[in-house]
């Protein structure tokens, strides 16, 4: 009777559901709900032979112990206690076990244990406080995220634990952050630009594990990236760490890789709305013997893109409606029919771990290749019908770690690698393209971009990349680190038909980058006090083209004229933090930073960025102030989390994307701007089983040029264009364990995104009523998985935009409306494998 009821009740919400959902969604969430009927239902008839033991950790005087480790060595089973004192071993065989809990500060404690059939078992250990501890304050493990976001930077590090069964994107992951925004230009696979605490664009740096992720290609980028690669994401606004070695003037973004011990193969599976297709496959084997690891992770994503468009931008015009153009609309939308994606990652690791000579050594390779179609430009009211971009990329390299290396307190960190890609930009239609398919008019000379000639681009770029990390204990409690980063990168084109503005691209191109940086760091008053001050040298050496036209014989010659450019800096900064309590943080960073222009924003990009000969590093100085206070017990289940935190930047030539006359755009600069602003967040928390959490961000950034030229500038005060200037996030989540079968967890979670509006153009130009805008938006998203009780099988189903609204992150770039997906994961660890 009772998954009778409960089938009752899917069927009867599922109905209630046409009234916002569209007879394909209808369809594909049906099946989304009786695949989980179908799977959990049968099963949970099943004995299980797996059992659970569960328990709490506390001291002598009964306090819990927050983020002790309990393990079974024999099993190779770990898990870590909350932070009140509870926790959790799954996937227990039945027999007799040593099980051990240990903490930093309290003496390890060992029992045995024997389980059988259907015998789950409680224990309860209480530590003895170590005597070497006697006379000290005693630090509590933590995580790494913990220790991170209580360093003096402005950071904030996302697990991905609790979504590893769920179809998110990392976009949609991080811009749910604190003083983060993510603008992306369409669906799956397109361009997309991130805005930490009012700095964007390539002042934002990306990394996967310290290493910056443009190297690997565009395939490799954050967004294509399956969340089971991923362990955490380091978000640094502002003020960067020396041993991220970049010129992050904005911010970085580090991707910290799933590392495990354990031999395992994990597959999973995602299809969804618009024929979006995600599968990943990753799998690691250890020679017990000799310590030989081989790890494959590899990805593929497949997308039509095929969603619905209207509004302005979006028209056409026939003899239906006497060729006057008419805008699409929400009942008769037009769709997307270029905007196909692409991509396949395969990522091969071999070395030791746990040698003598080494902690880690690997060589690796990584080859990825990706398709994309490219429907339309800067904005939606100019249709490409054949535009495509092909990347092909081939990456060896070989990575090396040791901690105390010839000596004590010595670690070192190395990494090599060289990069070959192959990128090619298809624009050799001869045909008109609208929002209604091809037109009856053809291009002459074809061309779909500018209308200028056929191109068919193709881009041949080599970079080697060095990067050397070495950090050393000294005497007294400091720490000295340093970081050297070299890279350089040879780039050559060709294009048969030699458009005037493939050629400057077609002509030979160097790059050379070099990051020299050196910090000292220390801890004081038993650790409450800590310190990291630092000084960064930055080097940036191009050898490029700039397009110039010359009369030869009577008539205009495109010419590719070399421009050198050579730019190098220094900068400098500190970070500290200090904890007033035990509950009570606070943070201080500040940094002169500079960034150097890239080859794009300099030179363009062949395709929709033109060039900027004439365009200036961006420098700032940065500065950030914050607090965080908690968690703080409210009674013995609840928990409440505040953090806020300030935030100042002085930017000279800050680098701006700008649309121009034509179909493309370019980069300059803004020569002063001024950004104030704050973020706050607050974490409600039951039992770590319920959370809730709100933030919201506010930005306050001005043109600060009072003159120009020695003319008063009439856009003094304004406040930057185009630029997004609040936003919030609201979201709950549960993680239930032991629903409908014992040992299995139900996640679910709901979550609410707004953004206000803000104007395309300086807000102190024109009428209101004639100002294009990026309206207000508030988007909601939905998911739900079931993970079954041995742990190996999860199934899950995500609806992002659930209320279907026409979201706009750019000016007339329409995104997605409503999509639902479904996601099947597998994974068979080392015990099971045995």
């Amino acid at each position: 009777m009772q998954i009778c009821s409960l089938h009752f009740q899917f069927i009867f919400r599922a109905s209630l559901l046409r009234i916002i959902l569209n007879k394909e969604q209808v369809i594909l969430l049906k099946t989304i709900i009786y695949l989980f009927i179908g799977f959990i239902f049968p099963v949970s008839a099943i004995s299980q032979s797996l059992l659970t033991i569960s328990g709490t950790a506390k001291d002598e005087t009964g306090a819990s112990i927050p983020f002790a480790v309990v393990r079974i060595d024999s099993l190779n089973l770990e898990s870590m206690s909350d932070e009140a004192g509870f926790f959790v071993l799954n996937n227990i065989p039945s027999g007799t076990h040593l099980i051990s809990l240990s903490a930093i500060g309290y003496k390890k404690e060992v029992k045995t244990v024997t389980l059988r059939e259907s015998n789950n078992t409680t224990f309860h250990f209480e530590l003895e406080q170590d005597v070497l501890f006697h006379d000290e304050v005693v630090t509590i493990g933590k995580t790494e995220a913990q220790k991170i976001e209580e360093t003096g930077f402005s950071v904030e590090s996302v697990e991905t634990k609790e979504i590893q069964t769920q179809t998110i994107q990392i976009n949609k992951l991080l811009d749910r952050t604190a003083g983060v925004r993510v603008r992306q230009t369409a669906g799956i696979g397109s361009d997309y630009n991130y805005s930490l605490n009012g700095m964007s664009g390539n002042a934002v740096k990306f990394f996967i594990d310290g290493i910056p992720m443009e190297y690997f290609g565009s395939s490799y980028a954050i967004n294509n990236l399956p969340v089971s690669l991923i362990k955490r994401i380091d978000i640094y606004k502002g003020v960067v760490p020396v041993d991220l070695g970049s010129d992050a003037l904005g911010g970085a973004i580090n991707v910290v890789s799933q590392t495990q011990k354990i031999n395992f193969v994990e597959g999973s599976y995602s299809y969804g709305s618009f024929n979006t297709h995600q599968a990943s496959l990753n799998a690691q084997y250890t020679s017990a013997k000799s310590n030989v690891v081989t790890r494959l992770s590899s990805f593929y994503t497949y997308s039509d893109n095929n969603y619905k468009v209207w509004g302005k931008g979006v028209n056409y015009a026939d003899a239906s409606t006497g060729f006057r153009s008419v805008d699409y609309t929400k009942e008769n939308p037009a769709t997307r029919f270029n905007d196909q994606f692409q991509t396949l990652n395969g990522k091969v690791d071999l070395g030791f771990v746990d040698k003598k000579w080494a902690d880690q050594f690997f060589i690796s390779l990584l080859a990825s290749t990706q398709d994309k179609g490219i429907q339309n430009g800067q904005t939606m009211s100019k249709v490409y019908g054949k535009l495509k971009y092909r990347e092909v990329l081939f990456m060896p390299h070989l990575s090396y770690q040791k901690e105390n290396l010839f000596t004590k307190g010595l670690n070192l960190n190395l990494f090599a690698g060289y990069t070959k890609r192959k990128g090619e930009t298809i624009d050799t239609s001869m045909t008109v393209y609208g929002w209604n398919g091809p037109q009856e008019n053809h291009l002459q000379g074809g061309g779909e971009i500018g209308r200028d000639g056929q191109s068919w681009y193709k881009m041949h770029d080599q970079s080697w990349i060095s990067r050397v990390n070495a950090t050393y204990q000294l005497p007294a409690h400091f720490k000295l680190g340093f970081n050297y980063f070299i890279s350089t990168s040879d780039r050559r084109g060709e294009d048969p038909y030699m458009s005037a503005r493939t050629v400057p691209n077609v002509a030979p191109q160097s790059i050379l980058r070099q990051f020299a940086g050196l910090s000292l760091e220390t801890k004081r008053w038993k650790d409450r006090l800590y310190v990291n001050t630092f000084i960064k040298w930055y080097d940036f050496r191009t050898k490029t083209n700039e397009l110039e036209y010359f009369l030869i014989n009577g008539e205009y010659h495109a010419t590719a004229v070399p421009i050198k450019n050579n730019k190098s800096n220094w900068g400098g900064g500190l970070a500290a933090s200090y904890k007033i309590h035990h509950l009570l943080l606070t943070k201080f960073s500040i940094e002169q930073a500079t960034r150097l222009p890239t080859p794009t924003e300099a030179l363009g990009d062949g395709i929709l960025v033109s060039s900027n000969p004439n365009i200036k590093p961006e420098q700032s100085l940065n500065v950030n102030l914050g607090f965080a206070l908690g968690r703080i017990p409210i009674g013995s289940n609840h928990g409440l989390k505040f953090t806020v935190g300030t935030f100042f930047r002085d930017t000279k030539d800050k680098l701006f994307y700008t649309l121009g006359g034509r179909d493309e755009g370019a980069y300059e600069n803004v020569k002063l701007t001024r950004t104030k602003g704050v973020e706050a967040e607050i974490l409600y928390d039951l039992n770590q089983w319920l959370k809730v959490n709100a933030n919201v961000t506010y930005l306050d950034i001005r043109n600060n040029q009072r003159y120009e030229d020695g003319v008063p500038n009439v856009l003094y005060g304004d406040r930057l264009r185009n630029t997004p200037y609040l936003l919030g996030n609201a979201g709950i989540s549960s993680s239930i364990p032991n629903v409908i079968q014992k040992h299995a967890k139900l996640f679910t979670y709901v979550h609410a995104n707004y953004l206000h509006e803000f104007y395309l153009n300086w807000p102190s130009l024109g009428s209101k009523e004639t100002k294009s805008m990026i309206p207000s938006q508030l988007v909601f998203d939905f998911g739900i998985g079931y993970t079954f009780p041995k742990q190996q099988l999860s199934l899950a189903f995500d609806i992002s935009n659930f209320t279907n609204q026409q979201v706009y992150d750019n000016y007339l770039l329409q995104k997605p409306g409503r999509a639902l997906f479904i996601k099947i994961k597998y994974i068979i660890k080392s015990n099971q494998l045995n």
